[in-house]
């Protein structure tokens, strides 16, 4: 099963997302070019623009989408470029990200991986060293 949004590329065109309501099960590839919703749940995997998993959705699935605010749970891995866990997220599985975010109280069982390789980070240890070598001069 496919799901298609008719929101098409340009969302500000409607405003409206759509939407898996509560007490809702859908069974299935879901796949959607503006903004979903889920309080429902899906038992597939997802390809989605703009993604929000309510406080009680749950995906049993792996997703893919350029954004992603998750409070509800996630059993599968997510590819985005923007991730946003809420404290009353739950993932268990792998998050690839360009930019992450996690408030406390956010769970994940997972391994987290930054889509690209970051130049601009310094170790703790190698700071540590430098400072020693500048202290010592």
């Amino acid at each position: 099963m496919v799901f298609n949004s008719l929101l098409g590329n340009d969302k500000s065109v409607s405003g409206v997302p759509a939407l898996i309501s509560p007490n809702t099960v859908i069974e299935g590839h879901v796949r959607c070019e503006g903004e979903l919703q889920i309080d429902g749940k899906v038992i597939g995997d997802l390809v989605v623009n703009t993604l929000i998993v309510g406080l009680h959705g749950v995906i049993e699935g792996d997703v893919k989408a350029h954004r992603i605010r998750i409070k509800g749970t996630v059993n599968g891995s997510i590819d985005a470029d923007k991730v946003m866990l809420e404290p009353t997220a739950k993932v268990h599985g792998d998050v690839m990200h360009d930019t992450l975010s996690i408030e406390a109280g956010a769970l994940i069982e997972g391994k987290l991986t930054h889509k690209t390789e970051v130049t601009n980070i310094t170790s703790f240890k190698d700071k540590a060293t430098s400072k020693d070598k500048t202290n010592a001069q």
